[in-house]
């Protein structure tokens, strides 16, 4: 099975219309992890949180390939996920701007070698997105741990806070939970790379 599906490698060079991409992507891409938060959370609710970071970078997987594959170039991760730190950043949460650029700049790490052809891979990048995803899906523990319980009492409800308390407490839902993320980012990825091929590169969107 062929990485690349027939895509061509392209300037490794970022250029302003990358930067424009990966800002309207990581927007789409935000969007999608919030709708699908709020549609999973009342099924889940507080039995399972830590697995919704999984589910919804399973519909946002998508979303990242196209722009990974229409960008293809070194920088776009972490950019893209630098971006996002900003929005939860503004939203009152800084401490994530650090924490998902660290997880962009571990992205990036496994798409080094291989060369321009690397950033054109659709394991390579599945890989990439699913390490960013593991990081990603461990805010929630992080948070705990960075402002403590009491810190967070105006964010959530008493019953919400007592149970992101309990699972970041918990190592076997920590370890549990990022496996169920990487997975799930892998499977995403699975679903965007037959979409991307059906829809996007044979029509010549995607080069």
């Amino acid at each position: 099975m062929q990485n690349t599906a027939g895509i061509k490698p392209k300037r490794t060079a970022l250029l302003t219309k990358d930067y424009i991409l990966i800002g309207v992507f990581t927007v789409l891409i935000y969007i999608v992890n919030a709708i699908v938060g709020m549609a999973m959370t009342p099924l889940i609710g507080i039995t399972a949180m830590p697995l919704i970071a999984g589910v919804c970078l399973f519909f946002s997987s998508v979303v990242y390939l196209i722009m990974a594959m229409k960008i293809g170039k070194r920088g776009a991760m972490l950019l893209f996920a630098l971006v996002t730190g900003l929005f939860y950043t503004m939203m009152g949460v800084p401490f994530m701007l650090a924490f998902l650029a660290v997880a962009g700049i571990l992205g990036e790490l496994a798409l080094l070698g291989g060369g321009p052809q690397a950033y054109r891979s659709f394991v390579r990048q599945s890989i990439a997105f699913g390490v960013y995803g593991m990081v990603f899906g461990l805010g929630s523990f992080a948070m705990v741990y960075i402002y403590g319980g009491p810190a967070l009492q105006d964010m959530f409800a008493p019953q919400t806070l007592e149970a992101i308390i309990g699972f970041s407490q918990s190592p076997l839902w920590m370890i549990g939970s990022s496996l169920f993320t990487f997975v799930m980012t892998l499977s995403g990825c699975l679903l965007g790379k037959s979409l991307l091929r059906k829809h996007f590169v044979k029509s010549g969107m995607i080069r």
